[in-house]
């Protein structure tokens, strides 16, 4: 976990000045950004800026004849996943000890470096707005004290509430401790009450509070149409076979934000697709307690395949932009008989080739190929047999017992490794027992996505015209057609000269 503070040097910025002569105590100045509370707004109910508050505890060191060593704005917090979030004196995360174990402690780095500065010597005191946003954990009360103490250290607030004199007297150790205590007790509180209360909205399907989710207005309970359709539209072609990539560059080409206003990621569309709420179900603590008050925007069982497509473990994610030809990674390069695809490269010529990826021992001009292979494409879906060969019908499928078939070979799996520590079994006997469970997962994953989304072939056969069906479909959904129907692969020309040679495209249909 990475964590950032933001540090500004000394400079002139504000010129309160009491004397000419050089301060003899060079102070950190410390501010904290927490959740936006009352005390964070003016009378017009606007958010304070750091500025205006820098520039109070700037005036407040000029009086105390104290200079400024730094400034301290703790604010920025990024978890793993890289999310922003806000700093607090009190919210604790999990870390990792010196000597290996793992605790909760409240992390925040600024406030750890201004007690490096005054071990150091490079300033002898602290000048922060509140004790509450300076301390509220007394493990970092006490490493103070300590510091405080050996470095005969001085700190002050502009409420009062934080005085240490020369490494604090009796009485400013014991009134901090005290205030200290009180102030994580009402914490505590605090998050308790907060808990509960989530827990009763969680209860009744109402929303917790925050940014909106997207697919819901502010409320967070009242459907946005244009976002449903989103995340229904995504559900069901990524069980049909179509990567978060190519979706997430198809909802920018569409100019479609997210509701930070930013541009669709694969990862930001992951998230939103692996939301249970996205099937009405209502969540506390990471656990599904019952049904929302609200419309679900896929069914339970296609959020349920969602679900398991996503968090596989075993799934294949491929790094790089999202293709932006059909044959890319799908057509196969004639000249190798291992199949290997064939990718697109520009180079000086004025028009994409599709290229062998090993060698450059076969090249074809992109567009007649795809013209040529969607044209194919649409006179086989055309023919009367299609339906029959292409579109088969859903077969009865038990979903429920294929799912609990599925959660008896995890749980299976799991108690390998238990199993193996335990000399129960060789490496040998868990490594063909794990290929054999994966497998049998495979399939039943693949059964249960067949019962909940339908083929991507529906919406062409039977289609007026077809071949202008198949151009309206997005590109990823006509990748996963071609790649669905038949097997393309791009073979040396037949012919010399200028211009394209139906001959050098087989096209084996599935």
């Amino acid at each position: 976990m990475t964590i950032n503070a933001h540090v500004v040097s000394m400079t002139d910025k504000y010129s309160v000045t009491v004397s000419k002569c050089a301060p003899s105590i060079m102070a950190d100045l410390y501010l904290r950004l927490s959740d936006l509370r009352a005390e964070d707004l003016s009378e017009e109910g606007i958010g304070k800026s750091f500025e205006s508050r820098e520039q109070k505890l700037r005036e407040r060191a000029a009086l105390l004849g104290w200079g400024v060593h730094r400034v301290v704005i703790e604010n920025d917090v990024v978890s793993k996943n890289g999310r922003q979030r806000s700093a607090s004196a009190f919210k604790r995360q999990k870390i990792t000890l010196p000597d290996g174990t793992t605790a909760l402690r409240v992390v925040r780095p600024g406030f750890r470096s201004i007690l490096d500065d005054l071990a150091t010597g490079r300033a002898q005191a602290i000048l922060a707005e509140d004790l509450d946003r300076t301390m509220r954990d007394p493990r970092d009360l006490e490493d103070f004290i300590d510091v405080a103490e050996a470095h005969k250290i001085n700190a002050r607030s502009l409420s009062g509430s934080l005085t240490f004199t020369d490494g604090g007297t009796d009485g400013e150790i014991t009134m901090a401790r005290v205030m200290v205590t009180m102030g994580n007790k009402s914490s505590r509180d605090t998050s308790r009450r907060v808990a509960a209360a989530r827990e009763r909205k969680a209860v009744a399907g109402e929303f917790g509070g925050g940014t909106r989710p997207y697919g819901f207005e502010p409320d967070g309970i009242t459907p946005r149409p244009d976002e449903y359709a989103v995340i229904k539209n995504c559900s069901r072609r990524l069980l049909q076979g179509v990567s978060l990539r190519s979706m997430a560059l198809e909802l920018r080409g569409a100019e479609a934000l997210t509701v930070t206003g930013a541009p669709w990621t694969a990862e930001t569309l992951r998230d939103v697709l692996l939301r249970p709420r996205n099937a009405a179900l209502s969540v506390y603590r990471g656990e599904v307690i019952g049904k929302a008050p609200y419309p679900a925007a896929v069914p339970e069982d296609v959020f349920r395949a969602v679900q398991r497509k996503l968090t596989d473990p075993n799934r294949n994610t491929s790094p790089g932009a999202a293709p932006k030809y059909v044959g890319t990674g799908v057509y196969l390069c004639g000249r190798c008989d291992d199949g290997t695809s064939v990718d697109v490269t520009l180079g000086q010529r004025p028009q994409p080739r599709y290229r062998c990826r090993k060698s450059a021992h076969l090249a074809r001009a992109q567009k007649p190929v795809d013209d040529f292979v969607l044209g194919a494409v649409a006179a086989r879906l055309s023919l009367p047999d299609a339906v029959g060969l292409f579109a088969k019908p859903k077969s009865k499928i038990d979903v429920a017992a294929l799912r609990f078939e599925a959660d008896a070979i995890r749980e299976n799996l799991t108690g390998l490794a238990e199993d193996r520590a335990m000399g129960l079994i060789d490496r040998a006997q868990m490594i063909a027992a794990t290929e054999k469970g994966r497998a049998r997962l495979a399939v039943l994953d693949q059964q249960m996505a067949d019962a909940v989304v339908e083929s991507p072939l529906f919406a062409l056969i039977g289609a007026e015209d077809v071949r202008a069906a198949l151009g309206a479909l997005p590109l990823s959904v006509r990748r996963l057609v071609v790649d669905t129907v038949c097997t393309v692969t791009i073979v040396p020309a037949t012919r010399k000269g200028s211009g394209f040679d139906p001959k050098s495209v087989r096209i084996d249909w599935k």
